[in-house]
Order: C-alpha cells, then sequence, then structure tokens
C-alpha cells in the first residue's frame, strides 16, 4: 500500500474508533433526554457509516476519492451540527479546525484553501445568527465581536498549514541528499 492510502487509511480508521469510542461519552455528557440520545446516534453514526464505507472504497484502490469523502462528509457533518445545535460558534471552532487540518494533510492546497473559506464563513455566518447582545450594546457590535474573537486565529491556522503544504511539496521535489 502506497504512502497516501496508508496514511488516508489510518485516518479513516482513527475517526471511526473516536466516533465509536466517544459516542457513550457524549451520551453522559449533557442532558439525557431523547432528543440528545437521537442527536448522538445520528452524529456518530454517520460518522461511523461514513468511515466504514470510506474503508471498503478504499480497499478498491481509490484513495482520492476517499480523501475527499472524508472531508466533505465531515465537513457536512460538522455544518450541521453546528448550525443546529444551538450552541455559541465558539463552541465549535475546534471541529472546523479539524476538518480544515484533514484538508491539509488529505487534499492539495487549493482544496485546504476551500475548506478554510468555507469553514470561515459558514462560522461567521453561525456567529451572527447566534450572537446576543450585553445590555446596553448593540447586536450588530456583539456579532461583530463574536466574529473578531475566532475569525483572525482561524485565519492565521488555515495560512499556517497552506505555508506548511507548499514547503512539504518543495521537499518533496527537491532531490534527496543522501551524503550525511
Amino acid at each position: 500500500m502506497d504512502p497516501r492510502a496508508r496514511l488516508t487509511r489510518d485516518i479513516v480508521r482513527l475517526i471511526l474508533a473516536a466516533a465509536l469510542l466517544s459516542a457513550p461519552v457524549f451520551l453522559f455528557a449533557e442532558e439525557f433526554d431523547r432528543e440528545h440520545i437521537l442527536r448522538v446516534a445520528a452524529s456518530n453514526g454517520v460518522t461511523a457509516v461514513l468511515c466504514a464505507g470510506l474503508l471498503a472504497l478504499l480497499r478498491r484502490g481509490s484513495v482520492e476519492p476517499v480523501a475527499r469523502g472524508l472531508v466533505l462528509g465531515l465537513f457536512t457533518l460538522v455544518g450541521v451540527l453546528a448550525w443546529t445545535n444551538g450552541e455559541d460558534v465558539h463552541v465549535n471552532v475546534i471541529n472546523f479546525v479539524l476538518v480544515t487540518l484533514l484538508a491539509s494533510v488529505l487534499l492539495g492546497r487549493a482544496s485546504l484553501l476551500a475548506v478554510g473559506a468555507l469553514s470561515a464563513a459558514e462560522m461567521c455566518a453561525i456567529a451572527w445568527r447566534t450572537a446576543r447582545a450585553a445590555p446596553g450594546e448593540e447586536l450588530t457590535e456583539a456579532r461583530f465581536e463574536s466574529i473578531a474573537q475566532f475569525l483572525p486565529t482561524f485565519a492565521v491556522v488555515v495560512l499556517v498549514l497552506w505555508l506548511h503544504s507548499a514547503n512539504r511539496s518543495k521537499r518533496e521535489l527537491a532531490p534527496s541528499d543522501d551524503r550525511h
């Protein structure tokens, strides 16, 4: 198995294990009601089914579709959960960072920037929708303040990953020096 296929397989397996092992933790981490149980079962179940399907596809040698499917599937899941959970956007930033990191590791630089831009846009939309004004504060001000708390740092993360991928590409293209 080539190194990229092995890395993709290992990441998909890791995410599958995380989906299966974290489900009980999520069940008891918050209110134990019907809606919460269904939400955990759906999100972790969708992740597990996605990963199982991607592993089957990977066995046939389809590395690129598996890598894209994992990033797109997780981006969609994270986006839907973040949009519908009613929580402040800041609770979900780490999930968007994870998807962006996966895009950096598994896909090319253009995909990394696309995932980063889409993640930033979705987080800004969630922040705009969920921000609450403090007493004496205007809602628009609260919205921009919420966005300013995560967007610059997220942008730096995306750009660091982008710069790293550029350097990684240059190292892979450079002739090796085996004289050491």
